[in-house]
């Protein structure tokens, strides 16, 4: 009976969660309620929207969202992963994160940095690394991942197994060239062919 007297239920559930509008700084920084949280470095400068709940802190920007666990105030909470294009361009920078950033981007990464770090030493490690991030920017993290785990585990080096195959230029059909070039043929040189020419040969 008191429940068909009752005001119906609103349209949308209740967030009881306190929003801010902070912006961010160069750092790709903000601060809430006086802790810190990293977003991705494409939001430098920008406004965004914060809303802190009673664990966590959900930040939505221009063309996504960044989570948190909700911190204390004067505490930083930094995922290495919204800084990958700038440490894609900075090796030096790569070394100085690398246990905190291969954290945040999983176990594959963290095998992958240990190996470099055994073969080549952190320094050059760190350069090899900085490219393997950038083709995080371009494939996604998940692919990169599974081409690092099978390079690994058959010990390939990680940058040629990354390398994207070479595609090879369409063939046309014959009755779809200019009469003019359908009887010539080009034949693909060789190395060899190369080699007579700093010989003399062949002139």
């Amino acid at each position: 009976v008191e429940r068909a007297q009752s005001l119906p239920l609103p349209a949308y559930r209740f967030d009881a969660r306190k929003t801010h509008t902070p912006s961010v700084s160069q750092r790709s920084l903000l601060c809430v309620e006086g802790a810190y949280y990293s977003v991705p470095c494409e939001w430098a400068g920008l406004d965004v929207t914060a809303h802190v709940g009673a664990d966590d802190v959900e930040i939505v920007g221009r063309n996504g969202t960044a989570r948190h666990p909700r911190k204390r105030f004067g505490e930083r909470s930094v995922d290495y992963r919204h800084y990958l294009p700038e440490l894609a361009r900075k090796p030096q920078a790569v070394r100085q994160v690398a246990a905190e950033l291969v954290r945040d981007l999983g176990p594959v990464f963290a095998n992958a940095w240990r190996s470099l770090v055994d073969a080549h030493g952190p320094k050059q490690a760190a350069r090899i690394f900085a490219k393997v991030l950038g083709h995080i920017e371009t494939r996604g993290i998940d692919a990169v991942a599974v081409t690092l785990q099978a390079a690994l585990k058959d010990s390939e080096p990680l940058l040629l197994a990354l390398a994207l195959p070479s595609v090879s230029a369409p063939e046309v059909a014959q009755d779809a060239l200019p009469q003019c070039l359908r009887g010539i043929e080009v034949v693909a040189a060789s190395a060899a062919d190369y080699d007579k020419l700093l010989t003399g040969a062949g002139t």
